[in-house]
């Protein structure tokens, strides 16, 4: 029975879809249908109808044809075709060939999307003729008052044209058989050839438009401008020479006669209306002038340079040679009382060696000025190069003096140190003094010995001539530590001596009651009178907080407190 259901249910289910998919397909199918009407009712006709109000003859009578045909073919042969494919269609639907059916409409609609698109360019390549015609019409008259103003333009300033005035003659007369070709291209209804005649046409305008409004200002400049200022170059290069001034590595004049051949190309550059290259020329022209210009102005201020400077860079070499013989003075004097290492010394005479060269340099560039045979460009090369060169070796010579400076600046600092360590290690032996101490452990007596030692050492070394500053350094560090590390040790001593004290003092109270205490305390007093003093405050506290521990806290708070009063 349950096997019954299952088979009536899917049953059920498969006439249900296929009701379901023949009823999409019939909709696909009216979807087809209501397109293929909607394209048989495009306005190609229409659209037709305006190209015949044109001249139907030549061009546009064979794109007439072409389009009508093409109509028609499209109404009587290809929409039917689609008619009968739907036809089809439905028939396999109702024998139930669903695949079929599926295919056939997929074709439909490849078919109807291609006859689309085949009416699209129609009415597109319609719409092109018809406004390429209006537009090429209503632009032939603007293009037509263009070509009369430039006539007019030409003839009325044509001596602002000069040579170029009769190639733009020919131009414009060529210009105007374009007016008679679009006649006849339109009068034979080639209204597309038309249309690039138009085009070409107002190219061709447009350019010589451009070339008329350049033109009078290159030849402006070409004739007037740059001939006046290449006369003018000529003028103060000659001026320049009587007074003085070497400019033979300029060669101002084959540089200006280049230019003013580069005039005459440009003249025939602008007579040939190849406009665009002129004005490039003409650019490069005038930067090239400019830096002719430049040129000649550079020996001027090299000029004002090499008289103004030559004085001074004479004064530093004098201020910088008297520096140097004072440093020697100075050296010398250091070079008694210090020791100086070798690098040093060598740095030094190199300086005395390169003021020497830079001195002779200075008198050749003097003599070389004063015989007016070298360019003043040059000589104020060369000059600023010496200025660098002076700027490198007064750093240099600072550099000498500062360490010269520094050496007997060191031999203070190290007298200071060596002062600040006696006051150091006397105030070890103070407080050794005041603690009053039963004596002193053997190790202690040997390390204040070594810092005593250290002590002399150093003041040896800052008595030795010549001074060797690395030494006394050496002395003073090897002090610093032994020193030091005496006072940190005689504090120590001095707390753990008092605090053994007062903890065996702490301690007494117990001796009577404890046997144990009593030979701990006997055995720190033993320790503290042979100088052991941490080892007497370690037994000492070992003993006491066995009986009371804390007790050792409670001694050294105590200790301070005194500590503190008495200081």
């Amino acid at each position: 029975m349950e096997i019954v259901w299952i088979v009536l249910l899917l049953g059920a289910g498969a006439i249900i879809y296929n009701h379901m998919y023949r009823k999409r397909m019939y909709r696909e199918i009216d979807r087809l249908e209501e397109w293929k009407i909607e394209l048989m009712n495009r306005p190609v006709p229409d659209e037709l109808a305006k190209v015949k109000q044109l001249n139907m003859t030549g061009e546009t009578e064979q794109l007439f044809e072409r389009w009508r045909q093409q109509w028609d073919e499209i109404v009587a042969v290809k929409l039917p075709n689609v008619e009968e494919q739907l036809f089809d269609t439905e028939t396999l639907l109702e024998k139930y060939r669903y695949r079929q059916a599926r295919r056939l409409l997929g074709q439909t609609e490849d078919g109807l999307r291609r006859l689309e698109e085949e009416v699209h360019q129609i009415i597109h390549e319609v719409n092109e003729l018809i406004g390429s015609e209006e537009q090429s019409r209503a632009e032939i008259e603007e293009l037509r008052t263009a070509h009369r103003e430039a006539k007019k333009t030409l003839l009325a300033y044509r001596y602002t044209f000069g040579a170029a005035a009769e190639l733009l003659d020919v131009r414009l007369a060529e210009a105007e058989k374009h007016f008679q070709s679009f006649a006849e291209l339109t009068e034979a209804g080639n209204y597309l050839a038309a249309r690039d005649v138009v085009l070409a046409l107002r190219q061709e305008l447009d350019r010589l438009a451009a070339m008329m409004k350049d033109i009078p200002a290159l030849l402006g400049e070409c004739q007037t401008s740059l001939p006046a200022q290449l006369a003018e170059l000529a003028d103060g290069y000659r001026e320049m020479e009587q007074n003085g001034y070497i400019l033979d590595h300029l060669d101002v004049e084959r540089a200006i006669e280049e230019k003013q051949n580069k005039i005459q190309q440009c003249l025939a550059m602008i007579g040939e209306l190849r406009v665009e290259e002129a004005k490039q020329t003409l650019a490069e022209l005038k930067e090239e002038i400019d830096a002719l210009y430049d040129s000649l102005e550079q020996e001027v201020l090299a000029h004002q340079y090499v008289q103004k400077e030559m004085p001074r860079i004479g004064g530093m070499l004098e201020e910088l040679a008297a520096d140097a013989k004072e440093t020697q003075a100075e050296a010398l004097f250091v070079q008694q009382s210090y020791h100086l290492p070798p690098g040093d010394l060598e740095k030094y005479r190199s300086i005395e060696k390169q003021l020497h060269q830079l001195q002779k340099r200075f008198w050749l560039i003097h003599d070389r000025a004063a015989e007016a045979k070298t360019a003043y460009s040059l000589l104020k090369e060369e000059l600023e190069q010496l200025v660098g060169h002076i700027g490198m070796m007064k750093e240099e010579h600072e550099q000498f003096r500062v360490m010269l400076q520094t050496l007997r600046k060191d031999e203070l600092i190290a007298r200071e140190k060596l002062d600040h360590m006696r006051k150091t290690l006397s105030e070890a032996l103070r407080l050794v003094q005041k603690s009053r101490l039963p004596g002193l452990s053997e190790s202690y007596s040997h390390e204040l010995a070594e810092a005593k030692t250290s002590l002399q050492t150093v003041a040896a070394r800052l008595e030795e001539k010549p001074l060797d500053m690395p030494a006394v350094d050496e002395a003073l560090e090897e002090a610093k530590v032994s020193v030091e590390r005496l006072y940190e040790r005689t504090v120590e001593m001095v707390e753990q001596a008092a605090l053994a004290e007062r903890t065996i003092q702490y301690g007494n109270r117990y001796r009577r009651r404890y046997p144990a205490v009593h030979k701990g305390l006997e055995e720190a007093e033993f320790l503290f009178r042979h100088y052991d003093y941490e080892e007497a405050l370690r037994q000492a506290v070992a003993t006491i907080e066995s009986v009371e521990p804390g007790a050792f806290n409670r001694v050294q708070q105590l200790w301070r407190a005194d500590d503190g009063g008495e200081s």
